[in-house]
Order: C-alpha cells, then sequence, then structure tokens
C-alpha cells in the first residue's frame, strides 16, 4: 500500500480518463444533449476512490415581493482528505432552463442529485458533458465544426 498523498491532480487525472459513453443517457428534450444518471455516476466513483463521501448543506431559499420563491441546493463531495463544493439553483429540465418557483420536495431532490454529479464533475468525472469545445473541422466535403457535449 503507498503512503502518496491523494492530490487533486491524481484525482482529476483519473476521474477524467473514464470513458462515460455507456452510461450517458440522451437529454428527453434535446437527444443532442447527454448526461449521466447519478447512480451510474456514483458508481464509478466507488470504483476508483470507495472512500468517496458527500453531503447536502440545507437548500438556500430566495423570497421577495416580485417572486414567489426560488431554492438553490448545494454539494460537497470529499474524496480522501480532498473536498469540492458546488451549488445549483432548482430549475426545471427543460430548455431554456429555468428557477422553479415555489419548488417541490422532489424538485430539490432532483436538483441535488444534478448537483452531486456536476460536484463530481469538479474532480473530473464527465467534465466534457459540460465543457464547450468544438471538434475539429473536417477535410474536404466534411460538415462545418459541431459542438461537443
Amino acid at each position: 500500500m503507498s503512503n502518496k498523498k491523494l492530490t487533486f491532480g491524481d484525482v482529476w487525472k483519473t476521474l477524467r480518463a473514464i470513458d462515460t459513453s455507456k452510461i450517458e443517457q440522451p437529454m428527453p428534450q434535446n437527444p443532442r444533449l447527454t448526461y449521466i444518471p447519478w447512480a451510474d455516476a456514483w458508481s464509478c466513483i466507488m470504483e476508483h476512490y470507495p472512500e468517496t463521501t458527500y453531503e447536502f448543506p440545507q437548500p438556500s431559499f430566495y423570497r421577495s415581493e416580485e417572486t414567489k420563491g426560488t431554492c438553490e441546493v448545494s454539494c460537497k463531495v470529499t474524496i480522501g482528505e480532498l473536498s469540492r463544493e458546488f451549488s445549483l439553483p432548482v430549475m426545471t429540465s427543460m430548455m431554456p432552463m429555468k428557477s422553479i418557483e415555489n419548488p417541490t420536495s422532489r424538485d430539490i431532490n432532483d436538483a441535488k442529485v444534478r448537483c452531486l454529479v456536476k460536484t463530481l464533475g469538479m474532480f473530473g468525472f464527465g467534465i466534457h458533458l459540460w465543457e464547450k469545445k468544438k471538434a475539429p473541422a473536417k477535410k474536404k466535403g466534411g460538415s462545418s465544426n459541431t459542438v461537443v457535449n
């Protein structure tokens, strides 16, 4: 067993290298976009870092005279001694995504697991889903640049 201390770079290199194409699912409203179901994401993480934990602090609620009330969730993922946090508004899954007014417990739970997968992305897992890189242009007779999600 190695006594080498785990670094963010080590985790990034390992998780970024995982081929998620077999677990990605098309979004029903826009099949060009894909997502990784939270259970599949967690299973992949456990294969590499079984000591990983996550927590969801209390959601933040925002109310004003103009709005009926919106909510933001956050997630903290810890791998060994390394932690990352991310937050996400409770929003619709339909494009364009908008904050949900007076979200239900189901809406909040859905946002929490989306936030979990995004937080895992901050460690490198499936980060390509959020990158806005263009594929290289094909030579003569090929199609123009396409966005890879």
